[in-house]
């Protein structure tokens, strides 16, 4: 079990690096490309909720369902046509993933240390710079969207490296 834990966080790191590298290399693109695919998904599932509540009849009980679908439709359709505001909104929700997984990468290192880890500081250190790397793009979201595409891709890099590194070193420490 603790094998394919392991095999799973090596592969999201993996898919980190190489979302970051696609992301540094291709911002422009990337970006169209994840304003187009939000919004397309938001309205066809916007629209499905729409054609469930036809299909079953109208039902008092569906009605729910006709209120998210128009919802979700007319949300696709802003995505669609305003894309903007998807691109000041990215910096923001992934800064706070970033966060996250960053106090998560703190607690790791924390226990690197209580496991008599030499070198526990470094995983501490980077989680840190991970950790201010999140808030940046929490609290400067204006600044982080002037290169939103890249830095985005640089902090999944790093997130994905750093993962990828302490996973290694967790591997090691608990073979000894």
């Amino acid at each position: 079990m603790l094998k394919g834990i392991r095999n799973s966080i090596i592969l999201t790191s993996l898919l980190y690096i190489v979302l970051g590298v696609v992301l540094i290399v291709f911002p422009e693109v990337s970006l169209g490309l994840a304003c187009i695919l939000i919004g397309a998904v938001t309205l066809i599932y916007g629209v499905v909720r729409i054609v469930a509540f036809v299909r079953d009849g109208g039902e008092a009980s569906g009605r729910f369902d006709l209120f998210v679908g128009v919802l979700l439709a007319a949300l696709g359709i802003f995505l669609l046509v305003c894309p903007q505001v998807i691109v000041s909104l990215i910096p923001i929700a992934l800064g706070i993933y970033i966060i996250v997984d960053s106090v998560s990468a703190v607690k790791k290192a924390l226990d690197l240390k209580a496991l008599g880890f030499e070198r526990w500081w470094v995983s501490f250190l980077v989680a840190l710079a991970l950790l201010i790397l999140g808030a940046v793009m929490v609290v400067r979201p204006l600044a982080a969207a002037s290169v939103p595409v890249i830095f985005i891709g640089i902090v999944f890099l790093f997130d994905g490296v750093s993962t990828l590194a302490n996973t290694v070193v967790a591997d090691r420490v608990f073979r000894n």
